[in-house]
């Protein structure tokens, strides 16, 4: 069976016939199909907005029309008054926005769903939007479920410390946890496998080491404490992929001495001991004693 097809078209310059096909109708023996692109009259508001609404009022009456002549018809058992004849009327007319092609023939009948590929094919815009990546957040959800949901309340959850909190802190830095009972306690967790920049990495282990000095020596001076006697972990689990400057920095933190260091290096999977272990002490927030002594 042959069937007529016209293209619906969004003329955006008359001078240059500069055009953008925004919709389709099909004359397929006694049935009609037609479709407008919702993505090309989208498109149509970023290029051209002052004929936008106009457009769309246009092709809502032109929906309407079809939609009443297919009803009324089929109710009176008559011919089709929406036939190829009046697609050839429709394609002389011209409001200066809105053209439709003179009908052309194609040796195919038309159901449906053949409309809707034939339309998907020639007339959307068929851009293939990127799947959004995965993001893993295995690491994450061990930090929280092992530490900081069980210790919530308890200490300072994901604290920052902010510079000139204590002595000669010169920069901002965020712990996974602090807390202190005797003794202080800091956490901090870095996720090689999500491989932010590896020098963001270096600068977060550098200055790592910094704070944590500076906390001991804040704890000796202001608190009383012993030196040697504070935790500092730092949780990080092993580098699963491909690029070397992550498995390099891997290697170099596990196979530090804790002696050589101000923080002992663990895995997630040691993170839950640490937690109990602070539990035990009764440790209680870091924020609240710099608050007693202010």
């Amino acid at each position: 069976m042959k069937s007529f097809y016209s293209i619906v078209r969004f003329i955006n310059n008359s001078l240059s016939n500069e055009n953008l096909a925004v919709g389709m109708i099909v004359i397929s023996g006694k049935d009609v199909f037609y479709k407008f692109s919702a993505e090309k009259v989208n498109l149509v508001k970023r290029i051209n907005p002052l004929n936008v609404s106009l457009l769309e009022y246009t092709l809502d009456k032109i929906k309407s029309f079809i939609d009443d002549e297919i009803v009324s018809n089929k109710a009176l058992f008559s011919d089709l008054t929406f036939n190829v004849d009046y697609l050839e009327r429709l394609s002389i007319y011209n409001n200066g926005f809105l053209k439709f092609d003179k009908p052309s023939g194609i040796n195919m009948s038309f159901d449906k769903a053949g409309f809707d590929d034939f339309f998907k094919r020639y007339i959307e815009l068929n851009i293939d939007v990127p799947a959004k990546p995965v993001i893993d957040r295995s690491f994450s959800n061990a930090i929280s479920k092992a530490f900081s949901e069980p210790l919530k309340n308890k200490i300072d959850i994901n604290y920052k410390m902010k510079k000139g909190m204590i002595p000669n802190l010169f920069f901002d830095y965020k712990l996974d946890g602090i807390g202190i009972n005797g003794v202080i306690y800091t956490v901090k967790s870095i996720d090689l496998n999500a491989e932010p920049p590896i020098d963001r990495l270096n600068t977060q282990v550098t200055d790592l080491e910094s704070l944590n000095h500076r906390i001991d020596l804040f704890g000796r001076s202001t608190l009383s404490l012993e030196l040697n006697e504070n935790k500092h972990y730092l949780v990080v689990d092993k580098y699963q992929g491909k690029k070397s400057s992550y498995k390099n920095l891997y290697d170099m933190l596990k196979s530090q001495s804790p002696s050589d260091y101000s923080y002992c290096v663990i895995g997630t999977s040691e993170l839950a001991k640490v937690t109990e272990d602070i539990k035990k002490t009764g440790a209680k927030k870091f924020s609240e004693v710099l608050s007693e002594i202010s």
